[in-house]
């Protein structure tokens, strides 16, 4: 099977997954077999909150330790985000290339690519063309791109563009489509009473001797708690009502 029709299989088999979890796995998949990278990370950096960082790292071998992945600050200074926030180019680059045309690795990077276990040989897709901060993957190999990796990539930044934004609004949709809404959800006054004991951890007996009623009445109770959040178990239903501010959210730390 030639490159082109090889991409048009995946294509269509990432626009027909049945979960966004699949398609992302069969993007991820086709991305670091086109070149040939150990690290794919997805990044995100939000104009509108300097703070905020979305990354997520998916490696063929172990994902490097999430304490060591950058942050926000670190993420901006980086040469590659440097370049896209101070130039109108949005085509796929390699690092080595604006190392050598003078965007410099400062002291905290090298330290940062230390501690993953990483090297200068990374390249950039950008996914989204407009805005000055990069939002798009970053693929990492120990032995370098070519130029041929390099301009393979930017003729298929397109449809790769196309496939990951399908994969972002998939995920979305399905999240809103999973999750209920706030509105929808209403609980009894006893069953608010059992939620907040599930969350502090007590099991059915110990919430039946509290509550004075039985054990069977207690898993009824949770029984239709799970119903209306959509959830399995105690842990996603206290997780579901604290999404949706029926419980407090935990501080971190505690």
């Amino acid at each position: 099977m030639d490159e082109q029709a090889r991409w048009i299989r995946l294509a269509a088999e990432i626009l027909n997954a049945p979960l966004p979890s699949i398609a992302h796995e069969l993007l991820v998949e086709g991305l670091m077999r086109q070149t040939h990278a150990d690290v794919a990370t997805r990044i995100g950096l939000t104009p509108q909150d300097p703070d905020a960082l979305r990354i997520r790292v998916e490696a063929r071998e172990e994902v490097p330790p999430r304490e060591h992945w950058p942050v926000a600050a670190q993420a901006r200074a980086h040469p590659l985000s440097q370049y896209y926030g101070t130039t109108t180019d949005r085509a796929p680059v390699r690092l080595t290339d604006l190392v050598a045309a003078g965007w410099g690795l400062g002291e905290e990077d090298h330290a940062a690519m230390e501690a993953l276990g990483i090297t200068e040989h990374q390249m950039t897709l950008p996914c989204r063309p407009k805005g000055s901060d990069f939002d798009g993957w970053v693929v990492l190999d120990e032995h370098g791109f070519t130029d041929d990796d390099l301009s393979t990539l930017t003729a298929l930044q397109p449809l790769l563009v196309g496939l990951d934004r399908h994969v972002a609004m998939f995920t979305e949709v399905a999240a809103l489509r999973d999750a209920p809404a706030a509105d929808a959800v209403t609980l009894t006054p006893r069953e608010c009473v059992v939620l907040r004991l599930m969350a502090r951890g007590s099991t059915a007996e110990a919430i039946a001797a509290r509550l004075a009623i039985s054990p069977r009445t207690v898993h009824k109770h949770q029984e239709h708690l799970y119903r209306k959040l959509r959830a399995s178990d105690r842990l996603s239903a206290v997780l579901a009502a604290q999404r949706l501010g029926l419980l407090p959210v935990p501080a971190s730390g505690s």
